[in-house]
């Protein structure tokens, strides 16, 4: 009879309020971890020498692959891309944990996500950090070793609340932030529709455009919102914020761009140009949710709803 073992590990999703770019030069950056996640579920037992990976997003199974466990060689999946990827951090894992998976042993793996990978959310952050848990390696070299971010989004992965992250002479460092403000009723998060690719976003900044003077504005900048006691004071940091990171990489900021009527303030989130934008506005809901609707976006999250902190009850693993 063979013996079967269970493993369940989960992580947060997240989204970077401030410190975008700047923060891989050390700016500091405001993060949120969310209430959406990924979890990580192994059944594993005496048997053949392969990985059957199922990815499913709510209940709808939509990745399936299965690997070699001596050299996670892709023997069969629905995505030539996604498969790759996932050998990739299974490798990356062993090469920091020699012992992870026994030769002799079958693995059934099954991903949930809550969220759908195109918000950006960090469908490939939780992930690793799921890896890195089950591999009991550490998660932010495991990252470092796969792709080229500040990290932030490892840590937020593991965090229950608001963090200030920064990259500090090429080590990840974090505390706990102080975020949760009096006028959280008046922010809300739009997604734009337009996926960004993050890696593609990196590669192509021109490093001398950051100059040390705006790295530590933005630090400032940072500091100043997470400690903001009302909403005209986080607006006017929020706009600081936009308009310097728009000048550094020479695009024009999103609120100028497609929403110049709006009442309120919008500041980009992340790589730029696409995935979420966070929204600040006395307004009231139905006004903020009818504009966006008018622009024919639909998916708008309130603050409140999709933020994971200490007062929220919930916890990361």
């Amino acid at each position: 009879m063979s013996l079967t073992t269970k493993n369940c590990y989960e992580s947060r999703a997240k989204l970077m309020v401030s410190g975008e770019y700047f923060v891989l030069k050390g700016a500091l950056s405001l993060a949120l971890p969310l209430k959406y996640g990924q979890s990580l579920t192994i059944d594993s037992m005496e048997g053949k020498p392969l990985i059957y990976w199922k990815s499913a997003i709510h209940d709808d199974v939509w990745f399936t692959a299965t690997l070699r466990v001596t050299d996670f060689r892709v023997l069969e999946s629905n995505s030539p891309e996604i498969s790759s990827r996932i050998s990739n951090i299974l490798a990356a894992a062993r090469s920091l944990q020699p012992s992870f998976l026994a030769p002799d042993m079958e693995y059934h793996v099954y991903s949930f996500m809550d969220f759908l990978p195109d918000w950006g959310m960090g469908s490939s952050s939780t992930l690793i950090s799921n890896v890195a848990y089950w591999a009991s390696c550490d998660p932010f070299e495991l990252n470092y070793r796969i792709f080229q971010g500040s990290g932030y989004d490892i840590a937020c992965a593991r965090s229950a609340s608001p963090i200030v992250y920064e990259l500090k002479n090429g080590e990840s460092t974090y505390r706990n932030a102080n975020f949760y403000p009096l006028f959280v009723q008046q922010l809300y998060f739009v997604y734009l529709n337009r996926k960004q690719n993050s890696q593609k976003s990196i590669s192509n900044l021109d490093p001398t455009r950051f100059s040390p003077r705006d790295t530590a504005e933005i630090s400032s900048l940072t500091i100043g919102m997470e400690l903001a006691q009302d909403l005209g004071t986080f607006r006017l940091l929020m706009d600081q914020h936009e308009e310097l990171v728009g000048r550094t990489i020479r695009k024009i900021p999103v609120r100028q761009l497609f929403f110049d009527d709006f009442n309120g303030s919008i500041k980009s989130l992340g790589a730029w140009g696409g995935d979420f934008v966070l929204v600040a506005s006395s307004a009231s809901e139905a006004y903020v949710r009818n504009y966006f609707h008018g622009k024919g976006l639909q998916t708008i999250f309130p603050f409140h709803e999709v933020v994971l902190t200490a007062s929220s009850g919930q916890s990361g693993t």
